[in-house]
């Protein structure tokens, strides 16, 4: 991900978070950028930005920020590319637990993450926190 790829980036915000406000959520998007470079990439798709995803660590743990696919894409394998390129840096950086947080409204994704290994640990009032070890 590199800056031309933000305000495609902040349109797709809404689908991770349905609450998010654009230009806050864009502000956020950008301080992850910053402090992860190496954790943040974008799917393009004929010069268009339809997918993005994020991550951040702290120490031996980290945390998808993000994983978002234009709905027109979903489906398609685009999601499961970003996450598995994403799991594949965290490994190098010897992460040995990774968590994502699913909006309840997002609840459709859980099977998704659980393809991956992911396994519900802990509810939050409006999300489901899932993890799995590395």
């Amino acid at each position: 991900m590199f800056e031309p790829d933000l305000a495609e980036v902040s349109e797709l915000a809404p689908l991770a978070n349905p609450h998010a406000v654009k230009e806050k959520y864009k502000k956020r998007i950008i301080r992850v950028l910053e402090e992860n470079p190496d954790l943040s990439f974008v799917a393009v798709r004929d010069g268009r930005v339809i997918g993005y995803v994020q991550a951040s660590t702290r120490g031996s743990r980290a945390v998808i920020e993000d994983l978002v696919v234009d709905k027109g894409y979903q489906g398609k394998s685009v999601g499961r590319r970003l996450l598995k390129k994403e799991l594949q840096i965290l490994k190098r950086k010897n992460v040995k637990l990774v968590v994502a947080e699913v909006h309840f409204k997002c609840a459709s994704s859980i099977p998704f993450y659980y393809k991956f290994g992911f396994r519900s640990q802990r509810f939050k009032k409006t999300t489901l926190v899932l993890g799995m070890m590395q």
